[in-house]
């Protein structure tokens, strides 16, 4: 009996944690009351621990912890201002035989950055042996194929045609979530290039269910908008390249510009078009020590808001690389990725408070005003 009452209480009851959360908030409420009297404030104490026991037994153990972990917790910096930016609900499916139910509980993006949750779900006593025994990694539930079998490069199918994507869908069990019930997972798109072309777009899931292979249409769904600015400075951190354009959303960034002698470009004696750093752009910007690489610990930027502070980036991709026209006539990315603030950890994001609030940006100890533009929507 003991023992049944105790596994009631951990899958009723939201985890320590938030328990503990919950109990400081009463014990403030408490001491607030108890300034008026002290009966009055114990009094509320107790109403308000009875209304947190019978308001957690009707709703479901993870909406207590999503306070705590989910989105948030797995890819951002503590007390990331992007919880209202989180699209609930995405997708569902019971598959074709039942006992388990899969669905996408959460999902963040911005078209280029995609974050979302994922649970799988028993119904009944034969779908929580399946989970149990089930072996999830990004092989099972994958969003896109791989070209030339570089788990790097992804394509994907827009309007007919094939574009590739630089960046790396990962996944990792939450297993400080999971129950006999239920497990969970956090899933990502990191972008590594400068496009921002899933949002809204439809991509097919690929997934395990109870006896067969789940497949879907799932929809990239964003609240977030792209701003667009053009760089005013009279000066360029090198000859070989001049940036001129930056699109930012609240989670990441492009930085485009021009090519002026970055790359010697040759061809092979099969006839390919191979290409490297330029002497020059190597001797201006490279590091021997570290191989044939520019800018080896990434290029230095830092991000000014209206407010007069700034986010200097612990790490930022130093990508110069030619793509087909993105905005306003540049195919030149410089850099793209992710707002971060630390190059220990730099897949971790901090977004900024509002794309619409930038004023300047430094580039490797270069300094350009920014002007806004419109919106750009792709």
């Amino acid at each position: 009996m003991r023992l049944d009452y105790r596994k009631m209480q951990e899958e009723i009851l939201p985890s320590k944690e938030t328990q503990d959360w919950m109990w400081e908030e009463i014990e403030k409420k408490a001491a607030r009351g108890e300034k008026k009297h002290k009966w009055a404030g114990l009094k509320m104490a107790a109403s308000i621990a009875a209304a947190v026991l019978v308001f957690v037994a009707l709703i479901p153990q993870t909406s207590w912890a999503d306070q705590i972990t989910g989105i948030v917790k797995e890819f951002f910096y503590a007390n990331a201002d992007i919880k209202q930016d989180i699209v609930p609900n995405i997708y569902e499916d019971e598959g074709k035989y039942g006992h388990v139910r899969m669905r996408i509980q959460e999902m963040l993006s911005d078209g280029a950055c995609v974050y979302c949750t994922i649970c799988y779900e028993a119904l009944d006593a034969e779908g929580e042996q399946w989970l149990k025994e089930q072996k999830f990694d990004s092989e099972s539930i994958r969003f896109t194929s791989f070209a030339d079998e570089d788990d790097y490069i992804n394509t994907i199918t827009v309007d007919g045609e094939t574009e590739t994507l630089i960046g790396g869908w990962s996944m990792h069990e939450q297993k400080e979530l999971a129950t006999e019930k239920a497990r969970y997972f956090a899933f990502s798109f990191e972008n590594g290039d400068s496009n921002f072309s899933l949002k809204n777009r439809s991509l097919t899931l690929f997934y395990p269910m109870y006896r067969s292979q789940g497949i879907g249409k799932v929809k990239v769904t964003s609240n977030l908008d792209t701003v667009s600015y053009r760089l005013v400075g009279d000066k360029s951190p090198s000859e070989y390249y001049e940036p001129k354009y930056l699109v930012v959303s609240k989670l990441s960034y492009a930085l485009y510009g021009k090519d002026y002698g970055t790359y010697k470009r040759w061809f092979d004696k099969d006839g390919m078009l191979c290409q490297e750093y330029s002497e020059g752009f190597f001797e201006e910007k490279g590091n021997e020590d570290v191989g044939n690489f520019v800018y080896p610990d990434g290029i230095p930027l830092a991000f000014t808001m209206k407010d007069g502070s700034t986010l200097e980036m612990g790490y930022a991709t130093a990508g110069f690389y030619q793509e087909k026209e993105a905005v306003s006539g540049f195919d030149f990315c410089i850099s793209a990725g992710q707002f971060n603030v630390d190059s220990e950890d730099w897949d971790r994001v901090m977004p900024i408070d509002d794309p619409n609030a930038l004023t300047g940006i430094e580039i490797d100890g270069v300094h350009y005003d920014l002007v806004k533009e419109e919106t750009v929507e792709k």
